[in-house]
């Protein structure tokens, strides 16, 4: 998974194809130069261009991962590689049905470049997985919480970038249905609603890629906590409650303090308005 697109010479060559992409994409539709064209072709062209970017950063992120701790590309291809064909499957799903649920075929190769681009971002989610959950890979308590910081920070940076592309699959499907709608084409004939699904879809993914690392490294550092600040076999009020705040000091510098939830909306900028949006519209007024 390194690659030469790790490289710092040809870091540039994936956005690059991906602007050129972009823009042969949205050169073809015969609504170019409208209104509703003006609004959608530089969402798409972005998002082509932010999947060759996030491309690159995948990769370079999986070195990353490789100096913090030694893993191997076998050790994540299988759970990478599941959710990239069940992604795949029910993205293109819709090719297969009729009237307005059948596909758009630049919004799903627009959809399915995004999902190509995250892949390697996604395999090293699931090293991330690989190595927190194995028992303490350093002897010493020190390196441990130093291993747990550098993995948790590169999980965050992770889900900053698919996050991104989640967002900017969310605004162009949503540009792309009002453009659509206004040629009077089937795609245009679905719901408003139809970006919420987009959406969601996305975040779900990125969830799928993300709470397994999430959850593996919550557990290490839990058992961190305990091992360095144990509780249990302490009786004196004073000396319960000044281990208790140092536990709780370290629980903050860990992350363990926080929520899945809470760790998503941060770095997923997405998941924030798009709950707010389905509760308006599924909820009674």
């Amino acid at each position: 998974m390194r690659g030469r697109l790790a490289g710092p010479a040809t870091g540039f060559v994936p956005p690059a194809v991906g602007l050129a992409v972009g823009l042969a994409v949205v050169s073809t539709s015969s609504a170019l130069g409208t209104a509703p064209w003006l609004l959608w072709a530089p969402l798409a062209v972005g998002l082509t261009t932010a999947s060759g970017a996030v491309l690159v950063y995948g990769f370079r992120r999986w070195t990353e991962l490789v100096a913090l701790h030694t893993v191997r590309v076998r050790d994540v291809a299988i759970p990478t590689a599941i959710v990239a064909v069940v992604a795949a499957l029910g993205t293109n799903v819709t090719w297969l049905l009729p009237g307005a649920a059948h596909t758009n075929w630049r919004n799903s190769l627009l959809l399915d470049i995004a999902l190509l681009a995250a892949i390697p971002a996604g395999g090293v989610m699931y090293g991330v997985r690989h190595i927190a959950s194995k028992s303490p890979l350093i002897p010493s308590a020190g390196g441990q919480l130093e291993l747990l910081l550098g993995l948790r920070r590169l999980l965050q940076r992770l889900l900053a970038a698919v996050g991104s592309l989640v967002a900017l699959v969310t605004l162009q499907g949503a540009a792309l249905l009002a453009l659509e709608r206004s040629m009077n084409t089937a795609f245009g004939g679905r719901p408003p609603q139809y970006v919420l699904v987009v959406g969601a879809t996305g975040s779900l993914l990125v969830a799928l890629v993300y709470a397994p690392g999430w959850t593996a490294l919550q557990s290490h550092g839990q058992r961190l906590c305990t091992q360095l600040f144990p509780l249990r076999s302490l009786n004196e009020a004073s000396k319960i409650l000044g281990t208790a705040e140092d536990r709780q000091k370290l629980e903050v510098v860990l992350g363990v303090d926080r929520s899945m939830i809470a760790d998503m909306q941060t770095g997923l900028i997405i998941l924030a308005p798009l709950l707010a949006s389905t509760a308006s519209v599924l909820l009674p007024h």
